[in-house]
């Protein structure tokens, strides 16, 4: 049986934090007024002699439920009043005075009651300082170079005026040039001098000595968060375009052996398909993609266990993600009607947030993405997602897509300052084998450019150290505890952009940075 505190709180399964009151705890509902008084008394008694008591775990649970119980009381006090108003004005047969009580009066406390919910409160969610030093690697580095990421960029390839429609239209994007650029770093990381043979290696590494076979199937996980055809910024159709390039024109794989996919945003891949489809019409474009397979991840502390049936369907998984920040910094996040978003970052391990079921428990699950509200040392649900053996175990290449990049996870393109970009789109691409260190390295660059909220890297903490993570997780959500998932440390610093074995100082991660012929800056390492 439940003891008596998980019935009256909701506990975190992972940490043991207390996380609020349990709502269907049935003397809960009863007793509501007497649980947000005594929150309200308790608030005043601690919080006003002391304000940084705010910020206690103790105050965090309180302050939601004293401010509901205000929003209850100043509802139930207006709901009376209105009452006997209207009634007062009825006597004296003031009947149009009455109407005009009532009208104001009603709707006022209906929103009041509504909004009476531990919920309602505001949000602090800090900026983001790394907590561990520079160039101090972490966890276990992974790929034919194990740790590298390759990197490189030409800044004419992308030259949207940032109000035309649309910044994916071909007049603003240079196809060879983006093709060259994605294929530098693809043969960088593979360590291979042709597309062919980077892809032939990076496919035999993956299985042990085995190549490819035609009739495998390659599913590519995209991001389309915003319906794949607007000005937001979802996946490229130029990037898209290129990879299929690489993968059935230069490698030799079967079209119809490749799936492009964000399976939470089936069918909403309209540029993309429209840019590509000419060229390659057996390709799979996000759609008829079988659903989710229920219970596909057993051991996921959330809601939603289910896996999107296309990629466990699949033998292969290709990421590209996007450089983006997800969520903007906010002191009054979630009281002032901006939908500032979730997580840090849009990249690699938010991406795997796709794969999942989008069920009843998607808006309870968004919850566990805001870092802030968590001590580093706690669980992380996109780590538990990730070492999936049908996502971290089926992965051949991380790929983000940096060409241009935003401060929202549904935000327009947007320059960027800091050097080697100077004003330009990043017009970049990344790529790597290790998941953890490609992430790190574009957390580095987005909070280099923009800030975030903090404890932004803290599911990299627990992803680089998952077989012995800092929260004391047993990270297994296929049954079995999964190993580390790669490397993760933090640049000496913006301009030189170094890790620890650009300066062999450690087995951390090697940025390898891939000169394009013609680009305006370069930037050597």
């Amino acid at each position: 049986m439940k003891s008596i505190k998980n019935r009256i709180l909701k506990i975190c399964p992972k940490t043991g934090r207390i996380r609020g009151f349990n709502k269907k705890f049935i003397l809960y509902k009863l007793l509501f007024p007497l649980f947000g008084l005594a929150s309200l008394i308790w608030v005043l008694i601690r919080v006003i002699p002391k304000p940084s008591r705010a910020f206690y775990p103790c105050q965090t649970v309180a302050i939601p439920a004293a401010t509901a119980f205000l929003s209850f009381f100043s509802s139930m006090f207006l709901s009376v009043a209105t009452y006997k108003g209207a009634l007062h004005f009825l006597r004296k047969h003031s009947i149009i005075i009455a109407s005009l009580v009532f009208l104001i009066g009603a709707p006022i406390s209906i929103f009041l009651y509504i909004n009476s919910s531990d919920k309602a409160y505001a949000a602090d969610t800090g900026t983001f300082t790394p907590s561990d030093k520079p160039n101090s690697p972490i966890g276990t580095a992974s790929g034919i170079k194990p740790g590298r990421v390759a990197w490189s960029y030409d800044l004419s390839a992308c030259t949207w005026d940032g109000s035309s429609k649309y910044w994916w239209s071909d007049a603003y994007n240079d196809q060879t040039k983006i093709s060259a650029i994605l294929d530098s770093v693809v043969c960088s990381v593979a360590d291979k001098q042709t597309v062919k043979a980077a892809w032939d290696t990076l496919f035999r590494f993956h299985n042990g000595g085995a190549p490819y076979m035609k009739g495998e199937k390659i599913f590519v996980k995209l991001n389309l968060n915003n319906g794949g055809g607007s000005n937001s910024i979802d996946a490229s159709p130029q990037s898209v375009y290129a990879l299929l390039d690489q993968l059935v024109n230069k490698f030799g794989a079967d079209q119809a052996d490749i799936i492009l996919a964000d399976p939470a945003r089936e069918n909403q891949i309209s540029a993309i398909k429209n840019y590509c489809s000419g060229v390659f019409p057996k390709v799979i474009y996000n759609t008829n993609l079988g659903g989710f397979t229920s219970n596909s991840l057993p051991y996921l502390q959330a809601p939603e266990k289910g896996l999107s049936a296309a990629l466990i369907n699949s033998k292969y998984l290709i990421t590209m993600a996007i450089l983006k920040r997800h969520c903007t910094p906010s002191a009054t996040y979630g009281t002032d009607g901006v939908d500032y978003g979730n997580a840090s970052v849009t990249m690699i391990f938010k991406s795997s947030w796709g794969l999942i079921g989008n069920g009843r428990g998607a808006k309870e699950m968004h919850q566990k993405l805001h870092d802030w509200d968590f001590s580093m040392n706690s669980y992380h649900i996109l780590t538990d997602i990730y070492g999936s053996k049908h996502i971290n175990g089926k992965t051949v290449l991380n790929i983000i897509d940096g060409l241009y990049s935003g401060d929202r996870w549904n935000s327009w393109p947007r320059k960027w300052n800091i050097a080697p970009f100077n004003g330009n789109y990043p017009s970049s691409f990344f790529a790597s084998q290790d998941p953890v260190a490609i992430e790190s390295v574009g957390l580095d660059f987005l909070r280099a450019e923009m800030p975030l909220f903090k404890n932004a890297d803290r599911h990299l903490h627990e992803a680089a150290l998952a077989d012995n993570p800092p929260s004391g997780t047993v990270y297994q959500p296929d049954g079995t505890r999964i190993g580390s998932l790669g490397v993760h440390e933090h640049w000496n610093n913006s301009t030189d952009k170094k890790y620890s074995r650009n300066l062999g100082t450690g087995n951390g991660i090697e940025l390898v940075y891939i000169p394009m012929h013609g680009s305006p800056v370069r930037h050597r390492l």
